[in-house]
């Protein structure tokens, strides 16, 4: 007896995702939010101290 799919599958047995919205429907903002600079700088500031560390001790995370 063959199953019947059910309403979240497009008949070929994988999930449709149709109604998700898509990377593309999201735009960039034009400019960033003083937060979003903050974070972005602490971020990178991070990173930095990281690759320091690992040359420091010869380690590498990734």
């Amino acid at each position: 007896m063959k199953k019947k799919p059910t309403h979240d599958q497009n008949g070929n047995g994988l999930r449709d995702y149709s109604h998700l919205p898509r990377a593309k429907d999201f735009q960039k903002p034009e400019k960033l939010t003083q937060l979003q600079k903050e974070h972005k700088k602490i971020a990178r500031e991070a990173l930095e101290a990281l690759e320091k560390e690992e040359k420091k001790y010869g380690i590498s995370v990734a």
